[in-house]
């Protein structure tokens, strides 16, 4: 099969198993990347303004896909993010750099002005291939663990009276207090209801999920919350994450980063959840701060690389 000669082709909702298929054989030993399972990559191809048979293309090779790399368009902030993979007998520079510059065209076409890729730290040929081909490091983000076993996380309930779940069509008050909380800081572009409904109404996920820190009527802060179903489980229970936390800049260094956290860890435990993940930029000091006070410990490093574009 080595021998064979690749293409690289536009996804069809053909290749959903053969894509599938790729993700299981190559997570565990992807070096470039997160882990990331088969179920994560069929999840993203639903999303909001994404459209597979435009922005995810493929490699195939004797009638296999060997690798893919997904486009992400995320144009009001005038970037696009590539996510790549490729099957761990074809991860040499050839493979995965006829990946990148396909995606590259697609982000021209799109009108980017810049190309974003998020590695492991540990990463170096990936890091070398992309240094090669133009890209330069930006900004480094810390993978976070916190195992909820050793600790004791109160209950909800006694944690903060104004802490409490979202309900069913609060959705846009998500929207307003997640951009409102992330305005101007690096790399978010701004959500969308539809994008926060959509992620809402994944399998496995429900509202119950985000716990909201109000003021009143008047959402001052949240913590987004996923559990990992069916998977992963040790022996103090399942895993899960900290998808996204945020405050008004309003409300900041009065406590209420910590109230929402410690409920969002609460919700959490009180659901066989045993070990918890988050991902954090390196230049937020607040956040690490909070993050270190409940006991969250560095597991791993991210990279950001970016491409300008002309």
């Amino acid at each position: 099969m080595k021998n064979c000669p690749s293409i690289i082709r536009n996804y069809h909702p053909e290749d959903l198993d053969s894509l599938a298929r790729l993700v299981t054989r190559a997570v565990d030993t992807e070096e470039g990347l997160h882990s990331v399972s088969a179920h994560d990559v069929i999840e993203g191809l639903g999303r909001p303004r994404h459209f597979p048979e435009s922005d995810l293309f493929i490699t195939e090779r004797a009638g296999d896909t060997i690798g893919y790399v997904d486009v992400t368009a995320e144009l009001e902030i005038g970037r696009v993010v590539l996510s790549f993979l490729a099957h761990p007998e074809h991860r040499g520079e050839v493979v995965v750099m006829k990946l990148i510059k396909r995606a590259i065209i697609r982000a021209k076409e799109l009108k980017a002005r810049r190309v974003h890729v998020n590695v492991l730290e540990g990463s170096e040929s990936v890091r070398k291939l992309l240094a090669k081909m133009g890209f330069r490091f930006i900004r480094r983000f810390r993978e976070l663990r916190l195992d909820l076993s050793n600790g004791d996380v109160p209950n909800i309930n006694r944690i903060s009276p104004r802490c409490r779940h979202l309900k069913r069509g609060e959705e846009d008050k998500l929207v307003h207090i997640q951009n409102r909380s992330f305005a101007g800081t690096w790399g978010f572009n701004p959500n969308t209801l539809e994008e926060i409904v959509h992620r809402i109404c994944l399998p496995g996920c429900s509202p119950e999920d985000i716990i909201l820190a109000c003021d009143g009527e008047n959402v001052i802060g949240y913590c987004w919350t996923r559990i990992y179903v069916g998977k992963n489980k040790t022996v103090g229970g399942g895993k899960g994450r900290i998808y996204m936390l945020g405050m008004d800049p309003d409300h900041r260094r009065r406590g209420v980063g910590k109230e929402v956290l410690m409920a969002g860890l609460s919700y959490l435990k009180g659901n066989d959840v045993g070990i918890v993940e988050l991902t954090v930029d390196g230049e937020n000091e607040a956040a690490r701060a909070l993050y270190r006070s409940a006991g969250f410990r560095v597991q791993a490093r991210s990279l950001w690389y970016e491409k300008a574009l002309e």
